[in-house]
C-alpha cells in the first residue's frame, strides 16, 4: 500500500537525518512544530524549487538540441562539420584522398538524405512520445513532492515518537538498537557529504574544461554543473553535453571534440571515485566494497540507491556484529566506527 510512495518517504527520511542535528537546537528556541516547519519549508526553497528549475531547464535544452539536429539537417550545415572533421591530418593518413571524396559523395547523395531524414523523423518523434509520457509524470512529481514535505516535517516534529514506538518491536537489545541507529546515520551523513564532494569536484574540473573550450560564462555553467550532479540520471551530462554541442556547432571540431571527450572521462567519470573517496573519511568499509555498495544501489534502487545501497551494506555489516557478539559469544568484534 505504501510502496508508491516508498522513495520520498525514503528521501524524507534521509533528509530527516541530515536536518535533525539543526532541529534540536532550533526547537529550543521556536519551538518543536515551528522549527520542523521552518526546516521544512528551508527544504522547499533551497532544494525542491531549485531540483525543479534545473530539471526544467535540462528539458528545455533536449528540445533545442532537437531543433538544432533538425536545422542542421535541412541546410546542409552537418557537411562543414564533417568536412572540417575530415580535414584531420590523421584521417588523411588513414584514408586515400579519393576514399574521402567517396565519403563525401555519398553523403551529399539523395539516398544519405533520406536515409538521415527517415531516422531523425524516428528520432523526433520518439522525443515527441517522450514528451507526452512526462505530462503525467508531473502531476506525479508534484504529488510525491508534496509527499516528500508532509513526511519530513512529520519525521522532524515526531521523531522520537516513531522511534521509541519502532523499538518495542525489535527483538533486540536497546544497545544493539543504537548501534545500527548511528551505523545507519554515519552512513547517510558519510553518503551526503559525498554527494555535496562529487558536486563541488564536477563543477570544478567542469568550470575548467569550459575555459578551454571556449566558453563564455563559464563559472555560471560550473554552478550549472553543481546543482545537476544531484540529478539522476545523468547528473553533470545535463549541462556538459548540451555545451559540446554548442561548442562543436559553432567553434569547429576539435572544441566540440574535446569538450565530449573531456565531459565523458572526466567530468562524469570522477563521480565514481570521489565519492567512494569521500564517504571512506565518515565510514570504515573498504574503498572497494563501498565502490560496489554504491553502484549496486544505484543500479538497483535508482538515484535513492546512492544511499541504500551503502545504508543496506553497512547495517548487515553491524548486524552481523551484533550476532557475533551475542550468539557466538565474542566478546570484542571490530566495529565499523567513523574514522
Amino acid at each position: 500500500m505504501l510502496l508508491p510512495f516508498l522513495k520520498p518517504i525514503l528521501w524524507a527520511v534521509i533528509f530527516s537525518l541530515v536536518l535533525y542535528p539543526i532541529h534540536i537546537k532550533l526547537s529550543r528556541k521556536i519551538g518543536n512544530t515551528s522549527s520542523a516547519l521552518l526546516l521544512t519549508l528551508l527544504v522547499l526553497a533551497l532544494v525542491v524549487i531549485p531540483f525543479s528549475l534545473v530539471l526544467t531547464m535540462a528539458i528545455r535544452q533536449s528540445i533545442e538540441l532537437l531543433h538544432l539536429a533538425v536545422s542542421l539537417t535541412q541546410n546542409s550545415s552537418y557537411m562543414d562539420l564533417i568536412k572540417g572533421t575530415l580535414e584531420n591530418p590523421l584521417l588523411k593518413r588513414i584514408f586515400t584522398e579519393e576514399e574521402i571524396k567517396g565519403f563525401l559523395a555519398y553523403l551529399e547523395s539523395e539516398e544519405f538524405r533520406n536515409i538521415l531524414m527517415s531516422g531523425l523523423r524516428d528520432f523526433l518523434q520518439r522525443g515527441l512520445n517522450l514528451a507526452a509520457s512526462m505530462l503525467p509524470a508531473i502531476g506525479g512529481f508534484i504529488f510525491k513532492t508534496f509527499v516528500f514535505l508532509l513526511t519530513l516535517f512529520f519525521i522532524l516534529r515526531d521523531g522520537p515518537k516513531f522511534v521509541r514506538f519502532a523499538e518495542r518491536f525489535l527483538p533486540m537489545h536497546r544497545e544493539d538498537i543504537e548501534q545500527v541507529s548511528i551505523t545507519i546515520y554515519k552512513t547517510v551523513l558519510a553518503t551526503v557529504y559525498g554527494s555535496i564532494g562529487v558536486g563541488i569536484a564536477q563543477s570544478s574540473v567542469g568550470f575548467i574544461g569550459y575555459k578551454l573550450a571556449g566558453m563564455d560564462y563559464a563559472i555560471l555553467l560550473a554552478m550549472a554543473t553543481f546543482i545537476s550532479s544531484f540529478i539522476p540520471p545523468f547528473g553533470a551530462g545535463f549541462v556538459w553535453f548540451p555545451v559540446a554541442v554548442y561548442t562543436l556547432a559553432t567553434k569547429g571540431t576539435y572544441p566540440g571534440v574535446f569538450m565530449f571527450l573531456y565531459g565523458m572521462f572526466i567530468i562524469s567519470t570522477i563521480d565514481n571515485f570521489i565519492r567512494p573517496l569521500i564517504m571512506k573519511m565518515g565510514i570504515s568499509v573498504p574503498y572497494i566494497v563501498l565502490f560496489f555498495s554504491i553502484v549496486g544501489g544505484l543500479l538497483t534502487f535508482g538515484f535513492v540507491g546512492i544511499f541504500l545501497g551503502p545504508i543496506i551494506f553497512t547495517t548487515l555489516f553491524t548486524l552481523a556484529l551484533i550476532y557475533e557478539k551475542r550468539v557466538l559469544g565474542k566478546e570484542e568484534p571490530t566495529q565499523a566506527r567513523a574514522s
